[in-house]
């Protein structure tokens, strides 16, 4: 009797080929959802992180203006460099740049070849896009947001901004009386 346990506990030990396969190919199908939603959180992240930079530079073109008592602006356009594909339809990245206005020569409130570029155009990461973008300052498709010694501005901003293969929406204001800028769902 003692040898018929042996023979059946020796049989029960350890793991046959097809359980091992099995649980290989679980690991697998479940990897597979993960990273699949790890990159879709990082595509948004980033995207996310691209629209603060953004507002971070008007707050940082109003600070300018306030601190250095000289009027300082951001100048917002579509990038063609930066086309994607998103739900079918041809999308053009966003981009900005910092710059003083030049309030003895050309076109002031407005960036124009007159302008001192403090920060050349940078291109915003993350595929995010405008879906409309107005503003009293918009000229040739160039949106130009210049802030006086206390902060506020002449021109106004609205953006509905999006990210490449994704519903989410948000909306850049800015209100011209205080210079404020704002980002929201």
């Amino acid at each position: 009797m003692s040898d018929a346990r042996q023979i059946v506990r020796k049989s029960t030990i350890g793991v046959t080929l097809i359980e091992l396969l099995v649980v290989l190919v679980l690991v697998g199908i479940t990897a597979k959802f993960a990273v699949g939603s790890w990159q879709k959180v990082q595509a948004k992240i980033q995207a996310r992180a691209s629209m603060e930079t953004l507002l971070v530079a008007l707050h940082r073109a109003r600070s300018d203006a306030t601190t250095k008592e000289r009027r300082s602006g951001v100048a917002i356009s579509n990038d063609s460099s930066s086309s994607f594909v998103t739900n079918g339809a041809s999308r053009s990245g966003l981009r900005y740049l910092r710059f003083v206005d030049a309030t003895t020569t050309g076109t002031v409130g407005s960036f124009d070849d007159q302008d001192s570029v403090i920060q050349d155009w940078q291109t915003l990461d993350g595929k995010a896009f405008a879906y409309s973008m107005s503003s009293s300052g918009l000229s040739n498709g160039v949106a130009s947001i210049v802030f006086s010694f206390d902060g506020s501005t002449d021109n106004d901003l609205r953006m509905n901004l999006g990210m490449a293969n994704f519903t989410d929406t948000f909306h850049l204001l800015l209100l011209p009386a205080t210079g404020l800028a704002r980002l929201e769902r």
